[in-house]
């Protein structure tokens, strides 16, 4: 009996060194954890999943890149999601006012350089150490510092870079022996003479598709392009409308008075596939359809047209280079981070990555397994692996010269977008003029009350 009470102190004991090693290792584990959501919410990072809204690029060409950078950020995971071009920007718009910790919400998404006016609201400014890591100032063309910044901050991050170029046909042009227009004069008359009609008048093979809106594809682009040589801002017309007029009647002119293109003929990529179309105008991705349509065509790609800067020159007269206009077209696509998201800091972080030269070089040669090239690099740095190519080396050379607007085509921005509203105006202008025959200044006058319009809605060139 007296050894009882000696027994139940030692069980009591015993209790107590097991129960207080146990208490100790919870709270040090529920310590851990507080402490790691709190440095995720910190640092971004965690079990951190990043929704990456694009548009053109498949998976395939995007999983590379971003399993690399999976692999080096392993608490960040990237959801890549390929949209439909059809109604794209008033569905992204839309999922931007939602709650950001939706799945369906992106943190990323592409948009196009000239929507900035329409996603004024939805575009977070890049960071400081993001530019300057990046060499956002110094290692991209000119036209992103231009398109892609606003007060003095960038609102995007291009991972590509596109324009518009001049497209040949070689056995056309070679055949009658002709050379490549350098100016739009020298266009005109090569065109002219190029261009073969049947008995009765109707066009056979075209020289060059311009004059109309419905069946040029990227007319508006055509036309923004000879504004923008020609020194006309259309976010600042002012009250004379002479030069825009004049653009007007030298565009509609290749079907009223040159003959080098009408309404009977297919669209323009068709028609120059077709092989019946000896100048035609698109941005490199063209290439792809052209070569899909009839993979045997012979045909180039050259720089675009320029005007003379003197005044008063006749336009046959022979124009030395220094006095060309030296102004190219560019459209292009960027990428942008959501300002509600709660993942800024990864999303920054991954956008440093696919925009570095190893990250843009992966999706390059990912996408060339699929086509003929990727999409072109933004960076001058990587200038030279697209001047060895024979379907980009137009583009490239001339990049760090072009200038962007609110006429770019194929952005699907729909209706009330900045760039469909603005064809749709310039299209009614055109079809006025040389279907309806319509006379110029009225014409011009309801052009410009369109694009007025336009203007005052999304506080354009403010």
């Amino acid at each position: 009996m007296m050894g009882q009470p000696v027994e139940e102190e030692k069980k009591k004991f015993n209790w107590g060194l097991i129960i207080f090693p146990v208490l100790v290792i919870v709270l040090i584990g529920i310590a851990i954890v507080l402490v790691k959501n709190i440095g995720s919410k910190v640092t971004g990072g965690g079990d951190t999943t990043l929704t990456y809204w694009g548009l053109w690029e498949n998976s395939a060409v995007m999983e590379g890149a971003i399993a690399d950078f999976e692999a080096k950020n392993p608490d960040i995971k990237v959801k890549y999601v390929k949209n439909e071009k059809n109604d794209y920007r008033s569905r992204l718009q839309n999922r931007l006012t939602k709650d950001p910790t939706q799945n369906e919400v992106p943190d990323i998404f592409r948009y196009h350089a000239s929507w900035i006016p329409m996603f004024k609201n939805d575009l977070e400014k890049v960071p400081g150490n993001t530019v300057s890591g990046l060499g956002l100032e110094t290692d991209f063309y000119e036209v992103f510092k231009k398109d892609l910044k606003s007060g003095g901050s960038w609102l995007g991050i291009p991972l590509m870079y596109d324009g518009l170029a001049m497209y040949y046909n070689r056995d056309l042009v070679e055949s009658a022996g002709k050379s490549i227009p350098r100016t739009w004069w020298d266009l005109k008359e090569t065109a002219q003479d190029l261009t073969v009609k049947d008995e009765v008048g109707g066009i056979k093979v075209a020289g060059v598709a311009m004059g109309l809106a419905d069946n040029v594809d990227h007319f508006s682009d055509i036309l923004g392009l000879l504004l923008r040589q020609s020194g006309v801002d259309i976010t600042n017309l002012g009250s004379d409308t002479t030069k825009l007029a004049n653009v007007l009647q030298f565009y509609t002119n290749f079907r009223t008075e040159y003959g080098t293109w009408d309404e009977t003929l297919a669209a323009s990529t068709v028609q120059f596939a077709n092989n019946k179309l000896a100048f035609y105008f698109g941005p490199s991705w063209r290439s792809f359809n052209i070569d899909e349509m009839n993979p045997g065509l012979n045909y180039e790609i050259a720089n675009l047209p320029q005007l003379p800067t003197l005044e008063n020159i006749p336009l046959d007269q022979p124009v030395a280079d220094e006095n060309l206009t030296n102004i190219y077209w560019a459209t292009y696509w960027a990428e942008g981070v959501n300002p509600r998201s709660k993942k800024q800091a990864a999303a920054w972080k991954l956008l440093e990555y696919l925009a570095s030269k190893e990250g843009l070089t992966k999706m390059y040669l990912a996408a060339a397994q699929q086509r003929s090239f990727g999409e072109i690099y933004p960076r001058i740095s990587l200038k030279s692996t697209m001047d060895e190519n024979t379907r980009t080396k137009a583009f490239v050379g001339v990049a760090n010269l072009a200038q962007s607007g609110y006429l770019s085509s194929r952005t699907w921005d729909g209706e009330g977008g900045i760039n469909d509203t603005l064809a749709n105006y310039f299209k009614d202008a055109i079809n006025s003029l040389t279907m309806g025959n319509g006379e110029m200044k009225p014409t011009v006058e309801t052009l410009v009350s369109g694009i007025t319009q336009v203007k005052e809605r999304f506080k354009l060139g403010q």
